[in-house]
Parts: structure tokens; sequence; C-alpha cells
């Protein structure tokens, strides 16, 4: 009988449908306290030998999500771990491949981030906050305003977040370039490069959306040079990770005019120290790392997961299974 150790929260919310797709699962809970329960009753690690893991909203969002990681190290038993993470690389989720567990993880956030790509380039093409601004000063000024049709993106990273706003993109009848690893567009882009030929892309884009995974390959990859290859009219979106920007050099680029602004949802700190200049530069939108909390992303991720969980126990191939590759 297989056996999963849930955080007491998660399990507590989706016992019934978990029930409803693993009537055999046993289900140790791990609470807010670092105390791990079966059916009520304490029990050690070794006694439970849980084989099944998952790390969900509540544990993310708690203190005990990096004690929750200790546990899976040390557990000898463990086999599978599904998490709502999309990007791997700020925990150790390569120790856990190392170990030999088969990984898992959660795309269902690429709607809301390429709706959230949208949105903010939308409201900076529109220029919404000088409208609001003339609002307010009863100033009735007619202008004209950017549009998205004819402009050329260029989507660094073209897993499901990258597809996902390619598809949008195409409606509104932009000019698509998709950088990646391998060459398949999925029929999406107008033209595909590999990474290390980027630059060749950047002087006539208007957008340059980072959406790839953090790996030795790409990080540090927007620098001087990168930023040096962009316009003055081109707007830098980041939802990926911090540390793919340089952001002593970006600083630098945007005083210089080039690009002419960023919009950044992710950051090598986060928060950023009070006294960083992000917070606070003319050409600089910050959110602070929400850019997946659309509204249907629980529910999406929640039936992933199930899927998943239906798929272990009956032997079928997982959705989602990441690779040492895909992190390092």
């Amino acid at each position: 009988m297989p056996v999963a150790l849930y955080f007491k929260p998660t399990w507590e919310r989706l016992a019934e449908p978990i029930r409803a797709v693993a009537p055999s699962l046993r289900v140790g809970v791990y609470d807010e306290d670092g105390h791990i329960t079966l059916d009520g009753q304490a029990i050690g690690l070794e006694a439970l030998r849980p084989q099944y893991f998952w790390i969900h909203s509540e544990l993310v969002f708690s203190k005990r999500l990096r004690d929750y990681f200790q546990v899976m190290l040390q557990s000898p038993s463990i086999e599978w771990l599904h998490t709502i993470n999309a990007g791997l690389d700020k925990l150790p989720y390569l120790d856990l491949l190392k170990k030999g567990v088969r990984l898992t993880n959660n795309h269902a956030q690429a709607i809301a981030i390429a709706e959230f790509v949208l949105g903010q380039v939308l409201a900076r093409f529109q220029d919404v906050a000088d409208y609001r601004a003339k609002q307010a000063a009863g100033v009735w000024q007619h202008r004209g305003f950017r549009e998205i049709k004819g402009s050329r993106w260029v989507l660094v990273g073209f897993g499901a977040i990258g597809r996902e706003l390619a598809q949008r993109l195409r409606a509104f009848g932009a000019h698509i370039t998709a950088v990646r690893r391998t060459l398949d567009d999925a029929g999406l882009a107008d033209a595909v490069l590999p990474t290390a030929r980027v630059h060749e892309a950047l002087a006539a884009a208007d957008v340059v959306v980072l959406a790839c995974a953090a790996t030795a390959a790409t990080r540090n990859l927007v620098d001087a040079r990168f930023l040096g290859a962009m316009n003055e009219r081109s707007l830098l979106v980041n939802i990926a990770r911090g540390d793919l920007v340089v952001e002593a050099d970006l600083r630098a680029a945007l005083d210089a005019g080039r690009p002419a602004y960023a919009i950044l949802d992710v950051f090598n700190q986060e928060p950023p120290a009070p006294a960083s200049w992000v917070w606070r530069h003319p050409r600089v939108s910050l959110t602070p790392h929400t850019s997946n909390a659309g509204s249907g992303m629980r529910a999406r991720a929640e039936a992933l997961f199930l899927d998943n969980l239906r798929r272990q126990l009956a032997g079928e191939a997982l959705v989602n299974q990441v690779s040492r590759h895909d992190i390092e």
C-alpha cells in the first residue's frame, strides 16, 4: 500500500479529491510545528516510510518549507515529489534528483504569467499612468499609443510560459522570435534562435521577455552586451529569475535610455533591499513576484497534481517530469 506525507493544511483541504483518486493511499500529515502523524497518532519518519510528497501553496508560504525538504532528503523511502514550483533552482530540488527521486513540477501558472505580461506591456504601450494622471488633473488631451499588432517580441525561453504568451501574441498580430535550446516552436513563432544567437534579434525587438529557467547557461545572460544590443524603444520584461539579469548593468542601461523601460517581477534579492535603486527608478515597473498569482492557477495546479497521482499509482508516464539537465 503506497504511503504519502502531505502538509496538514493542504491535506485537510483536499483530502476528499485525493481519496477519490487514490482510495488505497495511506497519508501521513506534516503539521505547522513539524510533527508527523498518521491517523491522528504521532509517528516517526522511519516507521511511516512515505514514498510520495507534495509541495503546494500552503507549504510554500509557510515557515516549514525548508524543513519539509530536509524530511525528504532524510527519507530512505521517498520515490516521487510533485511541486507547485515551476522554477527549481532556488531550493534543493537538484539534491533530490541526485538521490534518484522522480520529480514533477507545475506549469499551471503559465496562463496567469502570459496574461500578466500582456497586461503590463499594454499598460506601458498605452501609458495608462498618464491617462490616470490627466484624469486626476482634469486634463482632456487627445494622444496616440503604441499597438501590439506589428510589434516584434523576443521570448527568451519557450516552455509552457513562452508558448502561452505566444498564443496570445499571435491573436494580436505580433511578430514572435522564440529563443530556446531546441528549435521546435510548436508552430507558434515566426523565427526560432538558439540562446547563443539571441543578440541577433534584439536590435529590432520592441519587447524582450525573459521566460527561461535559471541554469549555468542563462545566469547573467542579460549583461551590458545584451542590453547594448536592444533599442531605445524596447521593453525588457523579466518574469523568470532575477539572476538572469546583471542588475548593475541594467541600471546603467536604463540610465542611458536603452532599453526604454524594464518590467520586473523577479529579483536577485526578494524583496529588494529598501535602498535598492529598483524601487524608485523612473524606468522600472516593480511587482512582488506575483505574475503567477492568477485566479485560476491554484485549481489548475491541483488538477495537475491529482492527474499525476493517478498516473503514479497506475504506473503511467508522469506529466512534467524533470531531469537534472533542466536545472543544472
